[in-house]
């Protein structure tokens, strides 16, 4: 059936149209919209300036990543660990971490040491 050179399933044409219509309206509305793509700038800046800060501090991480840490031989093995941590932060945690770290309320400020 792949090699019919045409679709053999589809949407019909009033469900497709709707379909894109709903597209468009949740990229609008949702994902594009003016407060998300805020939000996914400044976590995205603040990711930014963590991985750093933790591939320099890694002393940083919480206690239960301090095994793994031990464990590490290698910048590359390093990089690895602290991109699984930061994988796992929520946005709202990641704001938070940086705010209790780098200063500033989810702002870049003076690193801690």
């Amino acid at each position: 059936m792949r090699h019919l050179g045409r679709p053999v399933i589809r949407f019909s044409p009033a469900c497709w149209a709707d379909l894109n219509r709903i597209r468009d309206f949740l990229f609008a509305r949702m994902y594009r919209a003016p407060e998300v793509m805020r939000m996914r700038a400044q976590v995205t800046r603040v990711v930014n300036e963590l991985f750093p800060f933790y591939m320099d501090k890694p002393r940083h991480l919480p206690a239960r990543w301090q095994g793994a840490l031990a464990g590490t031989q290698g910048e590359t093995a390093l990089a690895r660990l602290v991109s699984d941590y930061i994988s796992g932060m929520t946005d709202r945690f990641a704001l938070q971490e940086h705010a209790r770290l780098l200063g500033g309320p989810g702002g870049a400020g003076e690193r801690r040491d």
